[in-house]
């Protein structure tokens, strides 16, 4: 299902970074509004997380709009267009600071990155 794998030696949360896998799976298409989740055990059994943490991201995604939950039904994708572009400006923002901490730390100056930039973008 998902196209990315929980990093156990990661200092982001588990549930975090589950949470961030069910955005990039919506944003990539790969889930649709509409579409089910896994049921919270069968996720857990599949990732090999404890079913509280697949809980707990299943609960937050929830409260920020992302899915709902139907009691006895399930849970489902369930987010509004709007929600889409600021989820995506925020993850490319949070990629890039990522990204800038860990050139930066490298040695690497902001005109290294500039000329980077410049040379992938040109192959397109």
């Amino acid at each position: 299902m998902f196209r990315t794998n929980i990093d156990f030696s990661s200092p982001m949360p588990i549930y975090r970074q589950l949470i961030y896998m069910i955005k990039l799976e919506i944003l990539s298409g790969r889930l649709n509004d509409g579409d089910q989740l896994p049921p919270i055990r069968e996720l857990a059994k599949i990732l090999k997380l404890n079913p509280n943490t697949v809980a707990k991201a299943y609960y937050t995604l929830d409260e920020e709009g992302f899915i709902e939950s139907k009691r006895g039904s399930g849970n489902w994708v369930n987010y509004k267009k709007a929600n889409l572009d600021s989820l995506r400006k925020g993850m490319v923002e949070d990629e890039l600071k990522s990204f800038l901490e860990r050139v930066f730390s490298l040695g690497a100056s902001l005109e290294d990155i500039k000329k980077l930039i410049k040379r992938y973008s040109d192959n397109d």
